[in-house]
């Protein structure tokens, strides 16, 4: 008989247990309330949560301070009006001077232009009937041809010169990752920026992220906002690429949204190049439980900015209207979305842990009264 009504009480506690929160079967969220990220207090220590209720305002600075992070960091470049090319070792330069072919074409008139053309040597330099040995690594076909005329002057009256270069060998630059066609890629005299550079390789593959593209030279790697030229038409981060450049295109792999908790199919979502938000990514879940979900709470969980804090950012969709403002809240790569179940549902949960326990005891008891 004790142990009966030690049966009883127990359930009885068990109860008012779950009543206080104290305890559920599965997972809760719980933390401080702020109504801003970051509104963090600065004599208090670390919090382990911090959780934000998501509002108009809210959504408002998320989305402002991550178009401000998207433009940042990229080289100040010079405009592609003044770009020229600067000859370097390996180059051929064809130099033609009119009137004169013994100088055009020393080796006959039937071989190639490359083979008639001029090979700037390991030295930075390249030989020239009487003028002999001339210095062209690091200067401009432009500047070439002039110094060229000046010095032919003394033997040729007024040459007419034009200097081009035919094979472009000694400056390149690389395109790595989620490509079509990645390699090696000559610079020329016509300027190649980061998305004609990817329309050199073949363009984007279907697995390419366009918030992951890098651009390194020599030990400064900076972030390429590809997205936001694409399809912002913010043309800022659009650099111009230089001997050595190494332009790498990342795979979209690590960029997935996990939706957990009570919805219809838990999953792990790919986000593509475009935004996902919140209320997209219920929907792709086939939404919540609604007879076992609480509308209450819906959450993001979020890495903060700030050392060992994780932000939550809670919706309450009690009324099917808050879905709307869902659908502002943009996901970022890596954040749950987890959906919380209403206090019957843990309840139920609760019980059908608890009492086969208890239905075990009642048995002992019994046989023990018989």
């Amino acid at each position: 008989m004790k142990l009966r009504y030690f049966s009883v009480g127990l359930m009885v506690s068990a109860a008012g247990v779950l009543a206080s929160c104290t305890f559920v079967p599965g997972t809760n969220i719980s933390g401080q309330v702020f109504t801003l990220p970051g509104n963090l207090p600065t004599d208090q220590p670390a919090l382990e949560s911090n959780l934000i209720n998501i509002t108009p305002r809210v959504i408002e600075s998320l989305t402002s301070s991550s178009r401000e992070d998207a433009i940042e960091g990229v080289w100040s470049e010079s405009k592609t009006d003044e770009y020229e090319y600067r000859v370097g070792v390996g180059d051929i330069l064809s130099i033609v001077v009119w009137d004169h072919p013994e100088l055009t074409a020393p080796f006959g008139s039937f071989n190639n232009v490359q083979d008639q053309g001029n090979v700037v040597r390991e030295d930075g330099s390249i030989f020239y009937p009487f003028v002999g040995k001339v210095m062209v690594a690091g200067k401009t076909a432009r500047s070439i041809q002039e110094e060229l005329a000046k010095k032919l002057a003394a033997f040729i009256e007024s040459p007419q010169l034009d200097v081009r270069v035919v094979s472009y060998r000694s400056q390149r630059f690389y395109i790595t990752g989620m490509v079509s066609q990645p390699g090696t890629f000559s610079v020329t005299d016509v300027p190649v920026r980061v998305v004609e550079a990817i329309g050199l390789a073949g363009g984007l593959s279907p697995e390419a992220d366009l918030y992951d593209v890098s651009l390194s030279r020599g030990e400064e790697t900076v972030n390429i906002p590809l997205y936001d030229i694409l399809y912002e038409g913010n043309l800022s981060g659009n650099a111009l690429l230089k001997n050595g450049d190494v332009l790498h295109v990342a795979p979209n792999e690590l960029r997935r949204v996990f939706v957990m908790g009570e919805v219809v199919r838990p999953l792990t979502l790919p986000m593509t190049n475009r935004t996902m938000s919140l209320t997209q990514a219920l929907g792709e879940a086939g939404g919540i439980q609604e007879t076992r979900a609480n509308g209450r709470g819906i959450y993001v969980i979020r890495n903060s900015e700030y050392d060992g804090i994780i932000d939550v950012y809670q919706l309450d969709a009690s009324q099917a209207w808050a879905l709307a403002l869902g659908d502002e809240f943009i996901l970022k790569p890596r954040d749950i979305v987890y959906v919380s179940a209403a206090p019957i549902t843990r309840w139920n949960r609760w019980a059908s842990n608890v009492l086969p326990s208890l239905q075990g005891l009642y048995n002992l008891d019994r046989i023990n009264t018989q």
